[in-house]
């Protein structure tokens, strides 16, 4: 064969694959040269258009079915299993959000950002907020949902409670012996929005007002109180105390009753004496502790959301050092002590504090200006027994009490009066 043989072969050759190309492959055909501008083409596309279109005629094509879904699920595998369907799947329309040529993305999502795409169909006001969620501002709404169907509500891709602690692990309680606060049985989303808020945090309300979507009643007792703790209405509310998403602590308390409370109570605070008191520093210094103290129970004495009695104690107690006796004034010592104690002039069993069978509680209440428990007692701790001081404070002067304890009585010798002794057995004569 000569040369010129050989040329028309070889041109023969090529032209019988220009064709084959031209017609299987309408990538490098002048009608569809856009498609090459994608990142990425659809393999279909890139190998034979025939895969997914059959040739009805010169340069006409229809699908394999009427069904689009059905030509997709030839190659794809069908992601309609779930309980809920994504709308578009629904209607069988995969095209409504994926490009079938090509597009800039893995998944040939027709638009650049996942969330664009969304948006031709869902509010966009999803992003409005000066606190957008970090999924939503990337705009890569597939880390919560799932495109295509799911068993979960809304497509979340897992439970609505367990979502958030995929990325959030450090708010996953599983195992870690924290009570989880109820709101989040159910999800975080009785708090949170989950694409974006006017609230940090993302929260769906105002710090302040959140709380009171459940615990109304608390909310309404701190407002209403005569005596607030200031941690309820300042700064961050109910937080400062509160962990709201789970802690090792009852009521969600972010530390033991003792340590929280001292968090604060840690400096000197006005007591009704006008003195300096602070808690931490007599809880420290003194080792007789009150029982509620010793129970890690504040909460026993104090409201800690606010009272309508001072010192936001729980029930009535005596604001002033001098008080006529009423039973009601001492509502709060009555909740643990027996109030016979003061009430039974002469006893044998309501207390130690006897001469005989005088009953000397009785002797110190019941008078024109009766003495309050405070008079003898620390309310917090002390370094004697029975919770007695060294000093009771009246006005400017520390009256010194000069108690002392023995196995049947004691004995007192305070400023106020001349010292006394009293027996439980052989009891003093007092003239």
């Amino acid at each position: 064969m000569n040369f010129k043989g050989i040329i028309l072969i070889v041109c023969a050759v090529i032209f019988s694959v220009a064709s084959y190309s031209f017609d299987k492959n309408c990538v490098t055909s002048k009608c569809h040269t856009d498609f090459k501008k994608f990142k990425i083409i659809h393999s279909p596309v890139e190998e034979d258009c025939e895969s997914c279109h059959e040739k009805t005629g010169k340069h006409e094509f229809k699908l394999f079915y009427k069904d689009v879904n059905q030509v997709c699920t030839d190659c794809h595998e069908d992601r309609g299993g779930g309980k809920f369907l994504h709308g578009a799947l629904k209607m069988k329309k995969c095209i409504f959000c994926h490009n079938p040529h090509g597009g800039d993305t893995k998944a040939l999502i027709r638009t650049k950002r996942v969330d664009a795409t969304c948006f031709e169909c869902h509010d966009r006001e999803t992003k409005e907020g000066k606190y957008i969620h970090g999924p939503n501002i990337s705009g890569n709404c597939s880390i919560c949902h799932d495109a295509h169907s799911s068993d979960n509500r809304y497509l979340l891709i897992s439970p609505q409670e367990q979502l958030c602690v995929n990325c959030h692990t450090d708010k996953n309680y599983t195992n870690s012996g924290k009570k989880m606060h109820t709101a989040l049985e159910d999800g975080c989303t009785g708090c949170h929005n989950p694409h974006a808020s006017s609230f940090k945090y993302q929260l769906i309300t105002s710090p302040k007002k959140i709380c009171s979507e459940c615990h109304s009643d608390l909310v309404d007792q701190a407002k209403q109180a005569l005596y607030k703790h200031p941690p309820v209405n300042d700064g961050k509310g109910c937080v400062n105390c509160h962990d709201p998403h789970g802690s090792l602590y009852d009521n969600n308390l972010k530390d033991n009753q003792v340590s929280l409370c001292l968090s604060c109570h840690n400096k000197p605070i006005i007591g009704t004496d006008g003195k300096d008191y602070n808690i931490f520093k007599i809880l420290t210094e003194n080792p007789q502790k009150h029982g509620p103290i010793r129970e890690g129970n504040c909460a026993g004495c104090h409201n800690p959301h606010g009272s309508n009695f001072y010192k936001i104690l729980v029930a009535q107690y005596p604001k002033k050092f001098y008080t006529p006796y009423e039973k009601k004034r001492y509502s709060l010592c009555f909740e643990c002590h027996e109030a016979n104690l003061a009430e039974n002039p002469e006893t044998t069993v309501d207390t130690n504090f006897r001469n005989g069978s005088e009953n000397l509680h009785y002797v110190h209440v019941h008078k024109k200006k009766g003495r309050t428990c405070r008079a003898c007692h620390m309310a917090h701790a002390s370094k004697l027994p029975k919770h007695i001081r060294e000093e009771t404070p009246f006005g400017k002067w520390d009256i010194p009490i000069n108690f002392t304890i023995n196995k049947n009585g004691g004995s007192c010798s305070p400023g106020c009066h001349r010292g006394y002794k009293y027996n439980r057995i052989n009891p003093e004569k007092y003239q």
